[in-house]
């Protein structure tokens, strides 16, 4: 039976790896935390079968909603929730759901997100400034760019872009914000056009891909206590689940890994005994399954060219 259309769905990536990880149990309970619009949760849901119970989390009421048509036959029991995926322990305390077999965490916007003009996500539309994930958010990427301070912003693309070219960037945005022509993504594609010298733009990607990527991030808040908020999420795991993380640039990368090794690793603890410190060594939490993150093959990316960034991190819970 076919639940989808080709219309509304966007490639899972790397599925095959993400199944050959999380690999749920027929009648367990799985956890899509950023379902998009279903494609990794339709494949969940067809292992965990009938008495199987699927948990779709999603910050995007639009994507929740076509997750919910698209996965309307799927053959086990389903909740969606919409909620930020950092808030899953509380999600899961109100379903009276825990601990879980699975959990999948997929930081990439969805195909469907991108190519939606209203977002403001993409160059390749003269949309409005908007570029939030969650739309009932009140800021904006027009409201940040508009009271931005310049130090404030080439900080901004240099951590959350990886721009070399930040400095001139931003001084070009605030110029046309200055002026007022600092109101759509065209605004925001041609203060990067004109910052960087034509010799030395990029012909593979945009030149203005870093530059909306670094402003999406702040806007969307989405490294903001991301390492504290995976080691939480790891305590939602039962003694032999896994957690799945798919990242897409190397400041989530970067976090999960040190997420996945802190709980992996044993701490010693110090304790009072009797007026004297010793110390306790615990016991770790995670065993990484991945030693390094796992890219996509060139056949996917081939087939689905917005997967080429990926790299996929699986830790499984041991205590």
């Amino acid at each position: 039976m076919l639940w989808v259309s080709e219309s509304n769905m966007h490639k899972p990536v790397m599925l095959r790896e993400v199944l050959e990880y999380l690999n749920p149990p027929a009648g367990g309970v799985a956890v899509d935390a950023t379902v998009g619009t279903g494609g990794h949760a339709q494949a969940l849901a067809k292992r965990l079968g009938a008495s199987g119970t699927l948990i779709a989390i999603d910050r995007d009421a639009t994507m929740l909603e076509l997750a919910q048509q698209n996965l309307a036959n799927a053959p086990c029991i389903t909740h969606f929730v919409h909620a930020d995926y950092r808030n899953l322990p509380e999600v899961l305390q109100e379903l009276h759901i825990a601990p879980v077999d699975a959990i999948l965490v997929d930081m990439g916007v969805s195909s469907v997100q991108l190519d939606d003009p209203e977002r403001g996500l993409a160059f390749r539309y003269d949309a409005p400034l908007d570029m939030r994930l969650d739309r009932q958010q009140p800021t904006t990427a027009y409201h940040l760019l508009q009271r931005v301070k310049l130090n404030d912003l080439i900080r901004l693309l240099r951590e959350y872009g990886g721009e070399h070219w930040a400095k001139p960037i931003a001084r070009a945005i605030i110029r046309r914000r200055d002026q007022g022509r600092m109101n759509t993504t065209g605004d925001l594609a041609a203060a990067v056009l004109e910052a960087i010298p034509k010799k030395f733009q990029e012909k593979r990607i945009h030149p203005a891909t870093r530059t909306f990527q670094a402003i999406r991030i702040a806007v969307n808040r989405e490294l903001d206590d991301l390492q504290l908020a995976l080691e939480s999420m790891a305590d939602c795991l039962k003694v032999g689940g896994v957690m799945c993380v798919l990242a897409y640039h190397s400041l989530e990368d970067r976090a999960v890994k040190h997420a996945f090794r802190n709980l992996a690793q044993r701490a010693r603890e110090p304790v009072g005994v009797g007026g004297a410190r010793e110390e306790l060594l615990s016991t770790p939490v995670l065993e990484i399954l991945t030693p390094k993150p796992l890219e996509p093959s060139e056949a996917e990316v081939q087939d689905n060219p917005r997967a080429r960034s990926a790299k996929l991190r699986a830790a499984q819970r041991v205590a």
